[in-house]
């Protein structure tokens, strides 16, 4: 891996981290659409930094469902995918009008993008996989 794609590994990772913890902060404040779009947003960054080091294509949004799925075959662990289905919930939430929000199982599915990244994080390391 070159030092460019290490440092936009590093860029993406740790635009997801914040993603994450200012979902956190936007549902603890009752902002549900923003908490789930910073949620989806967390775990979109970590799927590019899993396709940089990998070395796969994501120039685009129908791209997530793709890195997801070769990231969960890499790492022979089946929660990859429904965790995958789990932050496209959230991002999901930012068509919904807010009555229809239910900050509970968006909290849930916060803590699930939680997971995920945790998942995929190795994914992001030097030679992860090859």
């Amino acid at each position: 891996m070159t030092s460019p794609e290490i440092d936009e590994i590093a860029d993406y990772k740790t635009q997801a981290e914040e993603f994450l913890a200012r979902s956190q902060e936007y549902l603890a404040a009752g902002d549900l659409h923003q908490a789930s779009e910073k949620g989806w947003g967390a775990a979109a960054h970590m799927a590019k930094a899993v396709a940089v080091a990998q070395g796969w294509e994501y120039s685009n949004h129908a791209d997530f469902s793709d890195v997801l799925y070769r990231a969960r075959q890499l790492s022979g662990n089946p929660r990859i995918h429904l965790l995958a289905g789990t932050a496209n919930d959230l991002h999901v939430n930012y068509y919904r009008r807010k009555r229809h929000l239910n900050p509970g199982a968006i909290g849930e599915h916060i803590e699930s993008v939680s997971e995920l990244l945790d998942l995929l994080s190795p994914l992001t390391e030097r030679d992860a996989g090859r």
